[in-house]
């Protein structure tokens, strides 16, 4: 197949593989399967490694959107291109698995250098694409095991895959069909403790975020209560004019509230117009002092007006001397349906955070609570005296997840949406959520899924080992199962080899005495087999001997009366003349030609009887082939003779070698009925042999004819042998002559029609050569 139309064939199956690529099946969280790899690997054994690359590139793209990097894709490349060059070398799973025993340096290069992905995660991900690849060409390999697929892919089959063994074929089924099952009673397992311990997460995240929950609506509640209390003494207090207390009982009154109220850690009284008109604590931290700071730019300054209770704010940042976010509780001061101020204390959110964080403690678990437009009122990661800035989690993944999620449920979110699979369950942050009603705040309990993560790897490597063990029990018992039936089975073969090479008492039923029934039985069966054919052998070769011992005494018999006869003819072609010597030469041909066929009968028979000497000499081969071609074509007006030789010396019996030739030519003239050219060719070929060749325009063979017509009496089948006239020994003969010279003869048709005969004879018998080099 050229190189474009394997080309062509990796773009199809590629896009089959990413196709099936797509459909990944999920075995574990973060652990796909990919049926892709079949696909790439049928590719690289049937057609190549240029198909094999191909269809991995293309196949591969689909990985580009699963893992958001180039190198998965040209792992699998690389994978279909290496098994693809050792197809005809071992079979799919070794090469594969030897791909796979080289690959930790390329995940190392790509994976760990230059993506950055830490080494546990390369580990996982080089593991998780070699059981892929190893999965799919053990499938592929069973599959090409079934005889309807190797019936219809034998062309394509590489050699290692062309004969396959009983044991490895048992080793294959054997082991896929342990692996299988595993692979989906493992991942639903794996899967099981992974929802289980998903579930554990889920419950704890819900249970600490509705203790924090209770304890900030506790708070609160505390701190909104003691704002309202005061504002309704200070109401109770106001002069008729509506004028509030002098400062230092305010001062007084605030102390109370402060001290009283662990969740405050500062408060004031303001005027109608936002200005602090008493505080506690008296300074800010430089000791400045904080009566008469202007608060009028205050959103809860303008609200508290029109409130008729205490309210909570959302969070906001502080001043200066209280930097930071802060929340707060106003309480407005009334008399009657007159405004005269209000009373403020702000919440301590470090005395929240430390609670917050004794739920955390000793655990990865963060706890957030936000208010109602999505501002971080604290956050239980940040550490200190509460002076970060006021942060927010809208827009974030975070508040995204948020919006599928009710009080009381939970969720998941990735800081990192385009990161790695191999590290994607660990980067999942999963959340449980509760509201608090009278605030509209949320209290978010969050945990990574790190442990979730090394959960997944647990359960992962755990169904590789037990995979490990299920093959290594599977290749166990297909030896032992092999032993049980090959045994039995090569001992028929072994028999069967000795009784072809003439062992007529070799028998297979001692060997399988202890085989399963089925196969005892065979070894039985074939025995009395073998025992029938020996017995019919030995009659067929006591005919054949009475055979060609009848022939040899009958053409014996004929050849006297013809050499008598051949006498007379010629003695009366000597005395008559004209028209009767013309009839008297017709009378001669035929006798010429009744005792060439009765030769033929004389050496068929000797043959069979192992009887057919040979009487070397020394002579120039081609000066018999020259004669014996330049005689039969003279012969022949229809034809003419091409003759190629040089002289070739060598130890040859004449007259056999004679017979040789003549066979093979009048072949040539007789199988070419309507004339041509009938080329001789003789020369010198390599370790000192001589090649004839005869080639004629004929008829010519076909393939199921070339070794048949050597055998004795073959001369075909075929509707244009009628009329040719023959009896089908000369072919046997002449190749039994040159075996006996130590050479060989073959017979092929030729481009643009006839045939080609060839001899190969050594210029010296075999002792001689064989006695050259120690001389």
């Amino acid at each position: 197949m050229r190189v474009l139309g394997r080309i062509g064939y990796g773009l199809a199956l590629g896009l089959i593989g990413c196709g099936l690529n797509l459909a990944a099946l999920e075995v574990l969280p973060g652990v796909h399967l990919l049926l892709g790899p079949l696909v790439v690997l049928i590719a690289a054994v049937l057609f190549g490694p240029v198909t094999g690359g191909v269809a991995g590139a293309v196949a591969g793209l689909s990985t580009l959107r699963l893992w958001h990097h180039p190198w998965g894709a040209l792992n699998l490349a690389l994978e279909g291109l290496f098994v693809g060059a050792l197809r005809r070398r071992l079979t799919p799973l070794v090469a594969d698995a030897l791909y796979w025993l080289m690959s930790p340096l390329y995940f190392f290069l790509t994976y760990y250098l230059v993506e950055g992905i830490p080494a546990e995660g390369v580990l996982v991900a080089g593991v998780k694409q070699a059981v892929n690849g190893l999965l799919a060409v053990l499938v592929l390999q069973v599959l090409l095991l079934i005889p309807r697929v190797r019936r219809s892919l034998r062309p394509l089959l590489p050699p290692p895959l062309a004969e396959v063994s009983i044991g490895r074929t048992f080793s294959s089924a054997l082991t896929l069909g342990a692996v299988v099952p595993l692979l989906v009673l493992g991942g639903a397992e794996g899967r099981e403790r992974y929802d289980s311990q998903l579930r554990q997460v889920e419950e704890e995240n819900l249970h600490a975020a509705r203790v924090v929950a209770n304890e900030v609506e506790s708070s609160i509640g505390h701190v909104r209560h003691g704002v309202g209390q005061l504002a309704r003494t200070l109401s109770q207090g106001l002069t008729a004019g509506g004028q509030l207390p002098g400062q230092h009982f305010l001062e007084g009154e605030l102390d109370a509230l402060v001290t009283y109220s662990p969740e405050v850690h500062q408060a004031y009284v303001g005027n109608p117009e936002g200005l602090a008109m008493a505080y506690s604590p008296r300074h800010d931290l430089s000791g400045r002092p904080l009566a008469g700071s202007d608060y009028s730019d205050r959103a809860y300054v303008r609200l508290v007006q029109q409130a008729r209770g205490p309210i909570v704010s959302d969070v906001l940042s502080g001043r200066s001397h209280s930097p930071g976010p802060l929340v707060v509780a106003v309480a407005p001061i009334r008399q009657d349906e007159r405004y005269a101020g209000y009373v403020l204390a702000a919440m301590d959110l470090p005395r929240l955070r430390q609670h917050a964080h004794a739920q955390v403690q000793n655990s990865d678990r963060r706890i957030r609570v936000t208010d109602a437009r999505g501002s971080v009122v604290f956050d239980s990661a940040i550490t200190g005296a509460g002076r970060e800035p006021l942060r927010s989690i809208t827009g974030t993944p975070l508040a995204r997840a948020l919006e599928d999620v009710t009080s009381g449920g939970t969720g998941t979110y990735s800081t990192e949406e385009e990161g790695s699979p191999v590290l994607r369950v660990g980067q999942l942050h999963h959340f449980g959520m509760v509201t608090v009603p009278s605030l509209g705040w949320r209290v978010l309990v969050e945990q990574p899924g790190t442990r979730l993560q090394r959960e997944v790897e647990r359960a992962y490597f755990s169904l590789l080992g037990t995979m490990v063990l299920a093959i290594g029990a599977a290749v166990l018992l297909a030896l032992v199962f092999t032993r049980t039936i090959v045994a039995p089975v090569q001992a028929v073969s072994d028999a069967a080899a000795r009784q072809a090479a003439g062992e007529r008492m070799a028998r297979a039923s001692e060997a399988a005495q202890d085989a399963p029934h089925e196969l005892s039985q065979l070894a039985e069966t074939f025995d009395r087999m073998t025992g029938q054919l020996s017995r019919q052998m030995e009659a067929i070769e006591r005919t054949s001997r009475e055979k060609d011992a009848f022939l040899s005494i009958a053409s014996h018999e004929l050849k006297t009366p013809l050499t008598a006869l051949k006498a007379h003819v010629q003695l009366l072609r000597r005395k008559l003349g004209g028209e009767h010597g013309e009839r008297l030469d017709n009378v001669s041909r035929q006798v010429d030609r009744v005792t060439r066929l009765v030769n033929q009968l004389l050496d068929a028979s000797q043959l069979g009887l192992e009887q057919l000497p040979l009487q070397r000499t020394r002579l120039d081969l081609s000066e018999v082939v020259r004669r014996v071609a330049e005689e039969l074509v003279a012969a022949s007006p229809l034809h003419t003779l091409a003759f190629t030789a040089r002289p070739l010396l060598g130890d040859f019996d004449e007259l056999r070698l004679e017979q040789v030739v003549h066979n093979l030519v009048s072949n040539a003239i007789k199988y070419n009925p309507t004339g041509g050219v009938i080329e001789v060719e003789l020369h010198e070929v390599a370790d000192c042999e001589a090649e004839l060749r005869v080639s004629d325009r004929g008829i010519g063979l076909r393939v199921e004819d070339e070794e048949q017509l050597f055998g004795r009496f073959e001369r075909g089948d075929r509707r244009e042998l009628t009329g040719i006239s023959g009896i089908g020994v000369g072919l046997y003969v002449s190749r039994e002559i040159v075996r006996r010279h130590g050479g060989r003869i073959s017979l092929r048709s030729r481009e643009g029609g006839g045939a080609v005969a060839t001899v190969r004879l050594p210029l010296a018998p075999p002792e001689q050569r064989s006695a050259a080099p120690a001389s």
